[in-house]
């Protein structure tokens, strides 16, 4: 696999070895998902990266990030990569673990009026994460809410436009200009709910800024007049970036007053063996039945702070392993410490394969996307020189098939690709049926990634009970 990497010029405060790499060779095809679009807001990391520059040296929220605070200029970017693997220097992990959760069970259109019901559990989400999870987990969950803010923030996301004068007329800017040294962070609220009624204030003031933004550059963007455009679309990126300060400070001087508690601490070491090309993705920890979930790091720590006592299910699954499920009881004021063996079996890559997980989704199955007959699959990368086997376990009278397609990477750099026509890859296909369930093949330069959709019912268990991607051993 040969993947780009970018180096963003404007990350100056982060360490020279960050590297994003996202995958979104499928998703510019239809029916593969919407995991990036050519119609995004171009200057997310600069935005982010103007707020982040108020906040001074010794700010809460940047104490409590550490290096991470950084890394807000590329996990603002997440919530546009949806059923996708996301790179974050040594890891690889689905952007929509960081976007899907029971508050949240589906994707959010980023455009006006929808994107303003992301506020509410977007904004609590990321409060809970800076209670609960560490620097590297909660600095994602605020990257997420921050796209969704940002979104907003730009002219024709505020004024409901689409089709064509989209691109041009959000991304017709200066990034470089996008500075914000004199400005001075607002709180938002004294307590996380007055916060989030300032949010939703806040953001109808954006809304309405950059409406009128819009308005004022339609005519010029559809004649094609850049010159006119770019000093009105700043005017926007720079309020955006006014707002993004306000919420960084608010969420750091919120979890600066943070009272002690007898809360519960659960924490451990999740012991696990990855298949070929598996390796950077680690394992995801939730809580059934409550809104608590992580990700481990590289090596297999996890650790959540600030939990009620009491006795919860944990499950815990990754790529490659089998889920697991165990109880865990919590002392009030307490330290649990919880170590975890998963279970290669036989190292099948799709999570959730027999769609029994529904943390997040409440009546569908976690990692599937559910449509009117068809359910997708999340992308997954292809080791190159790796032999597959794809098997599925057919329902007895299937009302459908499973649908798999594949193609090559599609390599780019941010945000190089807003600025240009990506030629779309290459995508093959073949429909697997009760009576040829299996597909066998090897991972090469133009079968690079691959994803998986049952069709045919709204049902999942009316087609296939149990779908299997499995190395094959050389």
């Amino acid at each position: 696999m040969h993947p780009a990497t970018a180096t963003p010029c404007w990350r100056r405060k982060q360490s020279s070895g960050w590297r994003v790499i996202v995958w979104i060779g499928l998703a510019l095809t239809a029916g593969f998902g919407s995991a990036h679009s050519a119609r995004a807001w171009g200057p997310h990391p600069n935005i982010t990266q103007a707020a982040l520059e108020t906040l001074g040296t010794n700010h809460p929220l940047l104490l409590r990030l550490g290096g991470f605070a950084w890394s807000l200029t590329n996990y603002a970017w997440m919530a546009d990569y949806k059923g996708v693997p996301y790179r974050d220097v040594e890891q690889q992990f689905y952007a929509d673990d960081y976007l899907l959760f029971p508050e949240a069970p589906r994707h959010f259109d980023h455009i006006c009026p929808e994107v303003k019901l992301t506020y509410r559990p977007f904004w609590r989400r990321a409060w809970q994460a800076l209670q609960t999870e560490d620097a590297a987990n909660a600095a994602r969950w605020i990257g997420s809410l921050l796209h969704f803010i940002e979104d907003t923030g730009s002219p024709p996301h505020a004024a409901q436009i689409r089709g064509g004068i989209h691109a041009n007329m959000e991304n017709w800017v200066e990034a470089s200009r996008i500075r914000i040294p004199e400005y001075r962070p607002v709180l938002l609220g004294t307590n996380v709910e007055d916060a989030l009624e300032g949010l939703r204030r806040r953001m109808d003031g954006l809304i309405e800024f950059s409406r009128q933004r819009a308005e004022r550059t339609r005519l010029w963007v559809e004649l094609g007049n850049r010159t006119s455009t770019l000093p009105v679309v700043l005017e926007s990126a720079l309020e955006t970036s006014r707002v993004v300060a306000d919420v960084l400070h608010t969420l750091g001087r919120l979890h600066a007053t943070l009272a002690p508690t007898n809360h519960a601490t659960l924490l451990g070491t999740i012991r696990s063996a990855a298949p070929a090309g598996m390796e950077p993705f680690p394992a995801r920890v939730t809580l059934s039945n409550t809104l608590y979930s992580t990700l481990a790091d590289g090596h297999g720590n996890y650790v959540f702070h600030h939990l009620p006592a009491g006795e919860f299910h944990m499950t815990v699954l990754r790529p490659g392993n089998d889920v697991l499920s165990k109880k865990v009881t919590l002392p009030s004021g307490g330290t649990n410490r919880s170590d975890v063996q998963l279970e290669a079996g036989d190292g099948n890559v799709i999570r959730n394969p027999d769609f029994q997980l529904k943390w997040a989704k409440g009546a569908g199955p976690d990692y599937w996307r559910g449509g009117v007959g068809q359910w997708e699959g999340e992308i997954i990368p292809l080791q190159v020189g790796q032999r597959y086997r794809l098997k599925v376990d057919f329902a007895t009278n299937a009302t459908g098939d499973v649908f798999v397609r594949w193609t090559r990477h599609l390599p780019h750099e941010i945000p190089k690709l807003l600025q240009r026509v990506v030629p779309l890859p290459r995508i093959e296909s073949k429909a697997l049926t009760p009576a040829q369930p299996t597909l066998e093949f090897t991972g090469s330069e133009s079968m690079a990634l691959v994803q998986v959709t049952v069709r045919g019912s709204n049902r999942l268990e009316q087609v296939c009970r149990q779908v299997r991607l499995v190395p094959l051993p050389r």
